[in-house]
Formats: C-alpha cells, structure tokens, sequence
C-alpha cells in the first residue's frame, strides 16, 4: 500500500485526535519541524498550495503509529467475511494454485495502489486491463498476467469482469488473498481395475506392465490399456508402486526413518555390536583351505571408538561373547549392550536369570526390530568402510567390487595349491588375518570421523573431524572415567555356564564328570557350573545366588578316555553336519544322473569309467595278492586293539575298510593320503571290488 505523507501541521491535528501525549508526538507545527530535524525524517516538497514539506507515517514514532492504526480500523466499514471452513488452507494448495493466487494478488495491489493514488475503482481497473492488452504494464506485472487468467493458451489478457470477479471474492473472504487460488482439479478416480492390476504388478518377480497385461491379467476382469495403466502408477507413491516387488527389509529404503541423537550420551552408554562375514578368503587354521571368518565388531556409539572384536569360523554365541569380553577389559564397561534380532546374542546364555551373560555382568542388553538393520547403521555402515577396505587389500578378495574375471582367476589359483600343497600363497593365514584387524583397528580409531565434531588440527591448523580416540580423550577430560572389567574377573565372568545339579560330590557336563571334596555337602542341590570353551579340564562352581564354591576338577567315571572341550565337540558336530549335507547333495546328483544313465549305454554315458587292459591286469594282480594274503593270514588285524587304541593294518584295503567304519577316528594323514590313494582309478576298482563305498572315502577326505 502507498506511504501516507502529511504536512507538519496536520501531522500536529492527528495528534491532538488521537490524544498522543505531547512528549510522544509534538502538537504545535514548530513542534512537528523541531523533532523532524532532530529525528532526521525523510521528507519531500508538498504538492498542494501553500508550500512546506511532507513527513511519512512510517517516520513517526511507534505509539503514534499504533493509535493511527487503531483510529483507521475503527473508522472502516467492516468487510462481511465468507465462512473460513470454505476457503483452503494455506498449506493444502498445489503449487499452480499458490503461483495462481499470488499473481492475481499483485494485481489486484496495483489496483489498490492506483486507489490511493486518488483514481476510482473503475478507473484503475479499465487503466490496468487496457496496459495488460498493449504490453505496457512493467515487465514483473506483465509477466503475471498470464498467470493470473490460469488459462490455457496463448496472447489471453486481462478482461475487466475477471478483474472485478477477483475483487469481489477477494472482499467477501475479509481480504484473506487465500481465496483468490483456483480451484484444484479434482483426482481422478480409482479405476475399477486398479486392485486387480496391483495384485499381479506386486509380485516379488517384477513383472512389467505389459507382462502383466498380456500373461496374467484374468479373463472377464475390465482391463486397462498400457497407457491408462503407466499414468495410474505415477499417481501411486514410491512406497505402494513398490509393495510386494521389494521385501519389506528392502521397501524400508523408501520409508522416513529417526536420526538419533547421542550428544546427550557418554563413552560407554551404550556398546553397539554386529557379526559379519569377512569378504576375503582366508586360510582355515585347521585343514588351511579357503574359508571367510565371521568378524564381530563392536563400537561405543557416543565417541565411534572400536573398542573390542573377535573372529570365529562362522557366528555364533560365545564369538559376540568374545568380542564384548575385548571391549569390556581393553575399554571400559558399558551400561547397554545393543545387537542385532539374530540368535548370536539373543539366547538362554545371554538371557537365563542365573547363568546368563546379562544377570552375571549387570548390564541391559536391547536389540533391533526384525529387519531393522538401518537402527543399527552406526555399525553396518563401520562394515562398508572400514572391514571392506580390509577385504580389498588382499587377492582373494570376494566382494561386490571385484572384477568377476579377476576373482574366477584367482579362484583357479587357490584351487590348484590347495589339491597340490593344502594351501595356497594367495590365502593369508590365521595370524595374518588377526594381525591385520588388530592394526586396522588402531588406524580407525585415529582417524577423522564424520558424524564426530569438527576441530582445528594442532598441526595443521585446518579444521577437520575429530578421531575417535580425540573424543574419547574430550570426555576423560571433562570428568568422565573408564571402568574396564579387570582380565582376571572377565575369564570367570565371561564362561559359559550352566546349571546341574549335584550327585555324590560329582556334576556332569558333554560327557565329563567333575569332582570336588567341597560337593559332598551339596548332594541333591542345583549348582552353576562355568566352563572353558577350550580347556575341559576344570570347572568353577558356583551357588545360584552368585557365591564361588570351588573348583572341580575331571575325574574317575569318565565316559571318555580323555577331556572332551565342549568347542572340539562344537567342532566335530560342525564337520558332521558339513558331510551329511555333501552325502545329501551328492544323493541329488546320482538322482539326476541316473535316468541318463538308464536310457544310454554305459560305455557312452561314462567313458572314463571304462578300465583299460592295462588298468584291469594291474587290478587282477591286485586281488590275486589279496587272495593269497587272506588265506595266510585270515584277519587283516593281528589282533582286535584294545579300546581306544589304532589297529595295525596289514594292506591299504585294511586301513580303507577301517577308516570307512570308524569316520570318527580318522586323523588328518588319513584324510590326506585317502586323498592321494583316491586319484588312481585302480585303488578306486579295487575298493570297488571290496565292497566298499567310494563316494563315503570322498567325502570323508574332502
């Protein structure tokens, strides 16, 4: 609206009006002049006769101009509003019709402008209509013209009755400019067959929209053409176009999610963890074949430091265990413990009242929402950037960014060392491995950090993120101090316990019974027996409230000639498993096999299998040995071995045959010279011959 400019002395007759006490604003005209020279007013010639200056309302101090603003509001007849609950709010207009209403708005400015200026109404609006027509408004409000007609085409201008239309809505609605905005152009309905078309879109296959279309639409349902059914998937949000082509851990990528806050928190407050599986190939400490370790790692979600890990051959619930006993004794205590939904943390050793991990430590274990791996993206994304890199150093690498035929190649490599030597040089040994992280470990956590606070480098005097052990240090400094668990407690704390009870100062535990003096007065009563993973050799004893017994030792009434660990009886179920899995894929196979086998000849079906006259001589020589040496010596064993001991064997078919009915006594030089044996074709006919089964000796060497 246009500035209102008065005289001296008018501006002295509005104040005596308004009752302005005088030391607000002068009331004489000399007075007005004496504080507009004081004050500095803007001002400028006046128009009318009689000479003299003019001074703004906007120069004129604050009380002044709230009475001015009263007096006005006062004196105008008041506009009859339309009901608010027909106009649209603000925030529920489409950009084309805030961009719509904010051009019909300046025009209508402009009108009022030319009101103010002293021209009718009338005047103004036949003045502005006539300069849109010729091009002749300013190039900012001529540009809004077709902007403001909101209508299709080109060369429309302005005509007076849109004008006034505007005017009127615009009075009726209480000056609220809100209610010059277009209509909104109604949605579109939902067509009759939009339920059926995203039944078949949804599918985890995903399908496009002419296969849809063409192969599954049902016959007799109203069907879209490819067009009607392209623009109803554009109307449709990322997260419903997507429903059922994605599952829900992969449909989570389109949703909001909650950034959390840890400035309020402490080193400690809560240790963050996760298993994840090595992308590199490694040498297997035990038999030195290519294998990837399951790395668990756990960080301290305030200062990002990496403070504890473990590796295992695959995840499990003693290797998080591991890892947090690394955190705990090299770091400090924490307050929660959050892992992930997985069975690795989540279990009768972490969770039992009395025996579990959590009752023994005092601390909270939380875990995360199936399929919530973005609540714990402090540490998966630790996996990608720091544990990936470490994959990358090496030539086994198998991660998604190596090249497919660089990994085929290398693949070649390690298979050929491994039949040739047991190993392969391409294949870092367990040490190697271990060193590795270790030091990796010590460069993470001096390095800048992203999500930490930024600093000025003492050295280099840039500014830049602060590292992990920086924070860590800040909050040392502040008052905070670390609480780690001493290394003699955490080896009690931290075995694996379970409760049995007591028979004749004994406990039984996989096998094994334990003997302590100090049992005897406890016959009958529930104890909690802690274990080593590795030595079975002793257990500490303990009453369910928490107080040490002692230590029992293994003793008589064994059921085996030696202490069984419980991570070599994991171990040995682990390899058992591995060879009923290979015994059943190896079934599948001869299943497939077989039908061809039955509608060809053999000598088409399997040409290698043929012997030749040299290998069937070889072989019958080799049997005609064997005749003989069984009538001299019936029993290939000079004598049935005691328990427990090896038997001496006369031949390979004795060892063979020995091998085959004990899989659980074979030592690793077993293994390795079946390997060796199993090459020749002629050892494998004579095995054949005996009635033994080739493809068990196989597997048991692989």
């Amino acid at each position: 609206m246009t500035e209102v400019w008065h005289s001296a002395s008018e501006w002295a007759e509005h104040a005596k009006k308004l009752g302005v006490p005088n030391k607000v604003l002068p009331h004489t005209k000399a007075g007005i002049i004496g504080r507009a020279k004081k004050d500095c007013w803007p001002s400028k010639p006046r128009e009318e006769s009689g000479g003299g200056q003019e001074y703004p309302l906007s120069a004129l101090p604050a009380a002044f101009r709230k009475a001015w603003s009263k007096r006005f509001l006062q004196t105008q007849a008041p506009a009859v509003p339309a009901p608010l609950a027909d106009l649209p709010a603000v925030e529920d207009l489409k950009s084309y019709q805030t961009t719509t209403l904010e051009a019909r708005a300046v025009l209508l400015a402009e009108i009022d402008r030319l009101v103010m200026m002293g021209s009718t109404q009338t005047a103004a609006i036949e003045a502005l209509v006539e300069a849109a027509k010729n091009g002749e408004l300013p190039p900012e409000l001529q540009r809004l013209v077709p902007i403001a007609n909101a209508r299709s085409g080109e060369g429309r201008a302005l005509s007076d009755r849109s004008v006034k239309r505007w005017l009127s809505i615009r009075k009726q609605a209480g000056g609220k400019v809100v209610a010059l905005a277009p209509k909104a152009v109604p949605e579109a309905p939902i067509p009759v067959w939009a339920q059926t078309f995203l039944r078949l879109f949804g599918r985890s296959s995903n399908p496009g929209i002419a296969e849809v279309l063409d192969d599954y639409w049902p016959a007799g349902e109203p069907k879209p053409s490819y067009d009607q059914a392209k623009r109803f998937l554009k109307r449709l949000d990322a997260v419903s176009r997507n429903r059922g082509r994605m599952g829900p851990r992969a449909l989570q990528q389109l949703k909001a999610y909650v950034s959390r806050d840890v400035s309020e928190l402490w080193p400690g407050a809560v240790f963050i963890g996760d298993g994840h599986t090595h992308k590199r190939l490694i040498a297997h400490p035990i038999h030195g074949g290519p294998f990837r370790p399951e790395v668990t790692a756990i960080l301290d979600v305030y200062s990002r430091v990496w403070v504890g890990w473990s590796a295992a051959l695959a995840e499990n619930t003693w290797a998080v265990a591991d890892a947090l006993r690394h955190a705990v004794t090299n770091a400090t205590c924490c307050d929660i413990f959050y892992y992930d939904n997985g069975s690795g943390a989540k279990n009768k050793t972490w969770d039992d009242d009395c025996t579990g991990l959590m009752a023994r430590l005092g601390f909270t274990k939380l875990h995360s929402a199936p399929w919530g791996s973005q609540a714990r993206g402090v540490v998966e994304r630790f996996h990608s950037s720091v544990l990936h890199r470490v994959a990358r150093r090496g030539a086994s690498y198998v991660g998604p960014r190596m090249d497919k035929e660089a990994r085929q190649r290398a693949y070649k490599v390690i298979e050929a060392d491994v039949k040739a030597a047991g190993t392969s040089k391409l294949l870092p040994t367990w040490s190697e491995f271990i060193a590795e992280i270790d030091a990796e470990m010590e460069r993470y956590n001096d390095r800048p950090h992203s999500t930490l606070p930024k600093i000025i480098d003492p050295e280099t005097g840039k500014r830049r993120h602060m590292t992990p052990n920086e924070m860590w240090n800040r909050a040392i400094a502040e008052g905070w101090q670390p609480d780690p668990i001493p290394a003699e407690e955490a080896r009690t704390l931290f075995r694996p316990a379970v409760r049995r009870k007591v028979r004749r100062a004994l406990v039984e535990w996989i096998g094994n019974e334990y003997f302590a003096p100090e049992l005897e007065y406890l016959h009958g009563e529930d104890v909690v027996v802690a274990y080593d993973l590795h030595d079975a050799r002793s257990v500490e004893i303990s009453l369910p409230d928490g107080r040490w017994v002692c230590t029992a030792v293994w003793g008589g009434h064994k059921q085996s000639y030696v202490p069984v660990a419980f991570a070599q009886q994991a171990h040995e179920q682990r390899i058992a498993g591995r060879l009923a899995r290979n015994d059943a894929r190896r079934d599948r196979i001869m299943a497939e096999a077989g039908p061809r086998m039955l509608e060809h000849q053999p000598a088409q079906t399997m040409p290698t299998i043929e012997p030749t006259v040299e290998e069937l001589r070889i072989a019958e020589a080799e049997f005609a040995r064997l005749e003989r040496a069984s009538q001299e010596a019936p029993l290939s064993m000079a004598a049935e071995p005691a328990t427990g001991q090896r038997p001496t064997f006369s031949d390979d078919i004795s060892w063979a045959r020995w091998v085959s009915e004990n899989p659980h006594l074979a030592m690793e030089d077993d293994r390795r010279e079946l390997r060796r044996k199993l090459r020749d074709r002629s050892f494998q006919m004579l095995l054949e011959m005996q009635g033994l089964d080739v493809g068990a000796l196989s597997a048991l060497a692989a």
